[in-house]
C-alpha cells in the first residue's frame, strides 16, 4: 500500500509542535503517532520524532499509565477495570498497565466504591422500589464505571 500523505509542515516544525504538544501533559505514544499523522509527516520521520521524544523524557508510556490511572481513578471515579480498558485502547503495554494499577491505593478505592454506592442508594431512596431493586441498579451502575464485582458486592452487602 502506497502511502498518500500530504505533508503539511516541516520535520523541523513537526518536531518543534510535538515537543509542546508532549510538554502541556503527559501523552501516549499513539496520541503522538496520530498527531503526526495529522500533520502529515512520513512514516519514517515519524519514529525518527517519536525517538527523540523518548529520549529527551517527553515521551514516557510508564509515566502516562501511571498518570492517567491516577487522573481517571481520583477525578473522573472510574473503576480499575475501565481504566485498564482505556488504556489497552490507548496502545499501553500490559506491564505498564499493570504497573498502574497496582499504585492505585486499595483502601481509597474501596472507600470510593463506598461513596458512589451511597450516593446513589441515597438517589435511589425516594423512588419506591425495594430494597434488592435498588442495589440491583447500583450495582449495575458501579459496574458500567469499571470496578469490579468482587469490591461492590463486599461494599452492597455491608
Amino acid at each position: 500500500m502506497v502511502e498518500r500523505i500530504v505533508q503539511k509542515y516541516s520535520y523541523e516544525m513537526c518536531l518543534m509542535k510535538a515537543r509542546a504538544y508532549c510538554d502541556k501533559a503527559e501523552r501516549a505514544h499513539r496520541d503522538v503517532r496520530t498527531k503526526l499523522v495529522q500533520w502529515g509527516l512520513f512514516s519514517g520521520d515519524r519514529e525518527k520524532i517519536i525517538s527523540i521524544l523518548i529520549e529527551e523524557d517527553l515521551l514516557n508510556e510508564t509515566r502516562y499509565a501511571e498518570a492517567f490511572a491516577n487522573d481517571k481513578f481520583r477525578f473522573n471515579k472510574w473503576g480499575i477495570m475501565k481504566i485498564e480498558q482505556a488504556l489497552k485502547a490507548k496502545g499501553v503495554s500490559e506491564r505498564n498497565i499493570r504497573d498502574a494499577l497496582k499504585r492505585i491505593d486499595p483502601r481509597a478505592y474501596e472507600e470510593t466504591v463506598r461513596e458512589i454506592a451511597q450516593k446513589r442508594l441515597d438517589r435511589e431512596a425516594g423512588k419506591g422500589l425495594q430494597n434488592w431493586q435498588k442495589e440491583q441498579k447500583v450495582m449495575r451502575y458501579l459496574l458500567s464505571r469499571g470496578f469490579d464485582s468482587a469490591i461492590v458486592k463486599k461494599v452492597l452487602s455491608a
